[in-house]
């Protein structure tokens, strides 16, 4: 089981003990440093407008999300420093799955996708169960990590499965990328949110 530091014990909008369910979910702090954190976000990239995928490809749907993006893959700047960003959650993660007699093994881990949201931005509720939109070539991910930039903003709530985290600059998320962990952020209200996801197969 979980540290009580990095589980979500609370009860559900319903009543429900939701112990055994938010233990999956893995928060941790001051991964990203915040000269890091700050680079990143200060840095000249040429964003794109984001896209909404599906196992079909490119949905027609165009109410589903509203932010731009860019891509860190290997060979940009950053890309080394994210990674071990990355690889440091998932060992983290992995320690602590281990602990409920359950094995955590990462194979593969994604480029890092840069989300910016400014004021009126948001992700609409999805899963990340999808093989080949954004780089999950190798397969399924089995986790989705986040990694945040910021948080000088208003509005931009990240909600996991109608949990509500307290994000913080320079903490990082890691859960189950499927079903039983649907997700979203809210519509950024002031300022601009920024955050990297990866996924691990």
């Amino acid at each position: 089981m979980f540290s009580t530091k990095n589980m979500y014990s609370v009860q559900n909008e319903k009543g429900i003990d939701m112990q055994n369910y938010y233990r999956w979910i893995g928060h941790y702090k001051n991964i990203v440093s915040d000269s890091l954190c700050d680079s990143i976000t200060t840095a000249d990239f040429n964003y794109t407008e984001s896209t909404y995928s599906t196992h079909k490809g490119l949905s027609p749907d165009k109410k589903r999300v509203e932010m731009d993006e860019i891509w860190i893959r290997n060979g940009l700047p950053f890309y080394d420093e994210l990674k071990n960003c990355v690889s440091s959650v998932a060992d983290l993660y992995a320690k602590e799955v281990k602990k409920a007699k359950r094995d955590f093994v990462v194979q593969k881990t994604t480029d890092f996708r840069l989300n910016k949201y400014e004021k009126g931005g948001y992700m609409s509720l999805h899963c990340d169960n999808i093989h080949h939109s954004h780089g999950q070539k190798y397969g399924y991910p089995q986790a989705t990590v986040l990694l945040f930039l910021n948080d000088d903003f208003k509005g931009g709530q990240f909600i996991v499965s109608d949990l509500q985290l307290d994000i913080k600059k320079g903490d990082a998320i890691i859960f189950p990328s499927n079903f039983m962990f649907p997700h979203e952020v809210k519509k950024v209200t002031s300022g601009t949110r920024w955050s990297i996801v990866s996924w691990l197969m």
